[in-house]
């Protein structure tokens, strides 16, 4: 009977050991959710050459810290400045040519006027001479003189309004609208922006990774040549349980575990949490597809969070997709759960310092 009682009271104590283990696992994933699925993602920008052309200098070398709008690589000029020269040469032609006809249509108005104020005159006297030739004062001969003086005025009138209107449709409504001197203003603009190209400059502040780049070498438009590297915009990738999502908020403090640096662990915070995933995401043009699943458990939803570490100098020694673990603290900054958070990282650190 007494073994009975123990047996009873043992497998009590196995099944209610069970539940609490159970329950304590359930809460801790809720609180402070874990991941060994993690890696480390630095920030780069791309150095590339904005012209074609050939690399003269070298200014920079693997691993050299440099500041943004800071002169790295150097190409050949030779070309691009005899391009800006020729542009400058046409927009300065062009430019003298508008000058000159802006002089030439002030003159065309005054010859204009001037011819206005002649067929005038000579309108009136033929006006004169019609009314004395119906009268019988003036012969023939004078008057015919007099009607073709009026319209050969006329006609040096039309000439030079016609000869006014086309200097002026040439010149423009101003001399800045002209569409020659603008094509020739944009063709100077576009050969000084390729000069200015030719001397490539660091887009961030970071560090140079570079590889295998010489002197002499051929780089094309819009070629990368190597990578900045930001070390002040680190950022660790994990994959949590989507059953964490409510709770996972921008600013949510985390330690940090990385396999480059097993025997200590590093602080950073939530910064995001990616909203579109390819799971759920698909094109307008393609078909719908069910997978062929037959778990009878399915496994739980994963979600990619990003936390931004805190400055470190030992970060910058890890390579780019570093392997790291990651424990979320408790948001509300609990006491127990930021302390079994604790000994739950430690526990693993000594296991990744071992392994």
């Amino acid at each position: 009977m007494d073994y009975r009682k123990k047996g009873k009271l043992i497998y009590g104590g196995i099944v209610l050991s069970f539940f609490t283990v159970f329950i304590a696992i359930v809460l801790l994933e809720r609180n402070i959710p874990y991941s060994s699925r993690a890696f480390l993602e630095y920030k780069i920008a791309p150095v590339f050459s904005k012209v074609s052309g050939t690399i003269e200098e070298i200014y920079v070398k693997n691993g050299d810290r440099v500041k943004e709008g800071e002169k790295v690589i150097g190409l050949d000029k030779s070309m691009y400045r005899a391009s800006y020269i020729s542009a400058l040469g046409n927009f300065k032609k062009i430019e003298n040519s508008l000058n000159g006809l802006s002089e030439d249509i002030k003159s065309s108005k005054d010859i204009v006027e001037k011819n206005k104020l002649i067929y005038e005159r000579d309108k009136k006297d033929f006006a004169k001479f019609e009314k004395l030739y119906k009268n019988g004062y003036v012969n023939d001969i004078d008057y015919e003189n007099a009607k073709v003086k009026m319209v050969q005025s006329e006609k040096t009138l039309k000439i030079s309004e016609n000869q006014l209107e086309q200097e002026i449709i040439k010149y423009g409504e101003s001399k800045e609208e002209n569409p020659e001197l603008l094509s020739a203003q944009g063709n100077l603009e576009r050969a000084k922006l390729d000069l200015e190209y030719t001397d490539i400059k660091a887009p961030i502040d970071g560090v140079v990774v570079m590889d295998q780049l010489y002197p002499n070498s051929l780089v094309k438009q819009g070629s990368t040549l190597f990578y900045i590297r930001d070390n002040d915009k680190m950022n660790v990738e994990v994959n949590l349980r989507e059953k964490n999502i409510g709770a996972i908020k921008p600013g949510r403090k985390a330690l940090v575990l990385f396999d480059g640096i097993p025997d200590r662990y590093f602080s950073g915070k939530v910064e995001s949490m990616d909203k579109i995933l390819a799971d759920g995401y698909s094109n307008s043009s393609t078909l719908v597809n069910i997978p062929l699943d037959n778990r009878w458990v399915r496994d739980a939803g994963k979600v990619r969070v990003s936390i931004k570490m805190d400055k470190n100098p030992e970060l910058e020694n890890l390579v780019s997709g570093s392997k790291a673990s990651v424990i979320l603290l408790s948001p509300n900054d609990n006491g127990i759960y930021n302390f079994l958070a604790k000994i739950w990282i430690n526990i693993i650190k000594v296991f990744n310092y071992v392994y």
